[in-house]
């Protein structure tokens, strides 16, 4: 199973801090690339921090295990495995 590595807040912290020593202006928009043709705007009250759950799912065809997450309030849709967590989330509802 192949296992992306997810961002942490430290990570965020720090690559925020090199944003500032590179120069970058409080008025920077900021997107997200969704690999279409155009990026994708992030609403100002898109972050938030929520309760998480992991769980793991297995892929039908190829038996392959897939890792993810689950929002709290949704955790009755997978079989969670491990303890809830605080998560940090864009939250980018149209």
């Amino acid at each position: 199973m192949e296992q992306l590595e997810t961002m942490t807040f430290g990570q965020l912290k720090k690559f925020i801090t090199e944003l500032d020593q590179r120069g970058v202006r409080n008025d920077t928009k900021v997107f997200i690339d969704t690999g279409w043709d155009s990026l994708q705007e992030v609403n100002a009250d898109a972050l938030k921090v929520i309760s998480a759950f992991p769980f793991q799912i297995e892929d039908v065809l190829t038996k392959e295990q897939y890792g993810g997450f689950v929002r709290e309030e949704k955790q009755h849709t997978q079989e969670t495995i491990g303890e809830k967590e605080p998560v940090i989330v864009i939250e980018q509802f149209y």
